[in-house]
């Protein structure tokens, strides 16, 4: 039972990172095409900012992230679901711990990397960089998702998580309901 609860926690935690992932991938991937699309008209146009650009493909990078850390719970939660031996958790934390680490490193290095040039050289290199951009950001993501997925894992089940108790509890304040799970 304790293995289904754990399954259902990290479920219920990657649907809403899945679904807000998503739509920032989506919106902001169409406002910097519209951006990046306008710079090549010219770079007098109102939306040919550097500044817009760079900030959309931060939010659709950190949107790759969250989509990244909810397809690592699921991976965790499919794990949690069947009876696995503890060593299947530590590998899964150790991969993740090694694509957390890639997708550090990755991220960092293409921060770096993108410096601002002419209009005419950023437009050549924008669109690479945020797609590696999004690649490395949905690294870490996943890399979190897993470790984090894993650690839930090792966790031993308490004696309170044998059984669940939810008792209504006056407080000074008020009435209460307590749980345990």
């Amino acid at each position: 039972m304790a293995r289904l609860r754990r399954s259902a926690a990290l479920f219920a935690l990657s649907v809403p990172m899945l679904v807000t992932g998503v739509a920032l991938v989506v919106l902001r991937t169409r406002s910097f095409e519209r951006h990046v699309g306008s710079c090549a008209l010219g770079a007098d146009q109102p939306l040919c900012t550097g500044s817009a650009i760079r900030d959309h493909a931060r939010v659709a990078a950190a949107g790759a992230g969250l989509v990244g850390a909810g397809l690592g719970l699921v991976a965790a939660g499919v794990t949690a679901a069947v009876p696995v031996r503890r060593r299947a958790w530590i590998a899964e934390a150790v991969v993740g711990g090694t694509t957390l680490a890639l997708g550090v490193a990755w991220l960092a290095a293409e921060s770096v990397a993108y410096r601002p040039g002419t209009a005419r050289e950023d437009l050549a290199r924008l669109g690479p960089w945020f797609d590696r951009r999004a690649v490395a950001a949905s690294l870490l993501g996943a890399g979190l998702g897993l470790a984090l997925g894993a650690g839930v894992g090792l966790l031993p089940p308490s004696r309170q998580a044998r059984r669940s108790v939810v008792a209504p509890t006056l407080l000074p304040p008020g009435l209460a309901v307590v749980g345990r799970f």
